[in-house]
């Protein structure tokens, strides 16, 4: 019998399902979902920024620029993300885990290795059709196909292995719907770790 974990973070690119099936866990399992996208706005305050003001530094200096100063945000956000919310699913935004200096990174990896389980949600392991898929996903979901300024985020994010690096486990969705990935990553062995 697999052991309940106390806390599932869920990790992918833009698209990869981590709200819905987020919310699904949450109810199947009778605990509280977190949306870090929703849920971080004072996280990011503590450190001084906010969502507005990655946009008005991304229209001062471009986008990329802008991500990378937002990134000790985002490290503090995942910190305080997981020691304040024990025992519950929470939907990591693809930026979270995805930080580019690697002292910050190295703050994610230990703030997402006190969770329980930290499961990576993927169309499929090959990396190019995964890439497809969630592309089409972002524009038909968010009108968004992820190229600013020259630059792919959403390959970036997919192919950084940055997501697998942190993963404990992951989930290939191809073919499944919401509720049964939901199902899979339920029943997931604990003590099985990638």
């Amino acid at each position: 019998m697999n052991q309940q974990p106390q806390q599932t973070v869920l990790v992918g690119a833009p698209g990869s399902g981590k709200s819905t099936v987020g919310e699904i866990l949450a109810a199947a399992t009778g605990r509280p979902h977190v949306d870090a996208d929703a849920a971080s706005a004072d996280f990011y305050g503590e450190v001084g920024w906010s969502v507005e003001r990655l946009g008005a530094r991304a229209s001062e200096v471009g986008f990329s620029l802008a991500h990378e100063e937002w990134e000790v945000a985002l490290a503090h956000a995942v910190e305080r993300l997981v020691e304040t919310s024990p025992g519950a699913v929470i939907s990591l935004g693809a930026g979270h885990s995805h930080v580019t200096d690697d002292a910050l990174f190295e703050r994610v990896v230990r703030a997402l290795g006190a969770a329980d389980q930290v499961v990576l949600l993927r169309p499929s392991d090959d990396l190019q059709v995964s890439l497809e898929v969630l592309r089409q996903r972002c524009l038909d979901d968010k009108g968004t196909a992820w190229k600013v300024d020259g630059e792919d985020w959403l390959e970036r994010w997919l192919t950084d292995g940055r997501d697998e690096r942190v993963a404990t486990h992951c989930v290939l969705t191809s073919g499944l719907t919401p509720d049964q990935t939901a199902s899979v990553v339920a029943g997931l062995d604990l003590g099985a770790r990638r």
